[in-house]
């Protein structure tokens, strides 16, 4: 099981990579629209970090969860319920 900290960097990493930004850039209460992902960039970071984890997860939780801190957490919640 991926712990709260290797979510957010796999989430940080995914967000880097689709948007071409430095990891470092991408802050923890960053909104995904300030970073510039789009409906169709969220859809391929949540695809790569499917896969990363191993669980799904649906492409909803961009807007239901809009920062990378709050979606991680719930990552997180969700991966300690399994």
């Amino acid at each position: 099981m991926k712990t709260k900290t290797e979510i957010l960097n796999a989430l940080k990493e995914e967000i880097a990579r689709e948007t071409g930004l430095p990891v470092s850039n991408i802050g923890e209460d960053a909104s995904f629209y300030s970073l510039g992902l789009d409906s169709i960039s969220s859809v391929f970071v949540l695809d790569e970090l499917e896969k990363k984890l191993g669980i799904e997860l649906n492409p909803v939780l961009f807007w239901d969860y809009p920062t990378v801190r709050l979606l991680a957490d719930h990552i997180t919640s969700m991966r300690t319920h399994e």
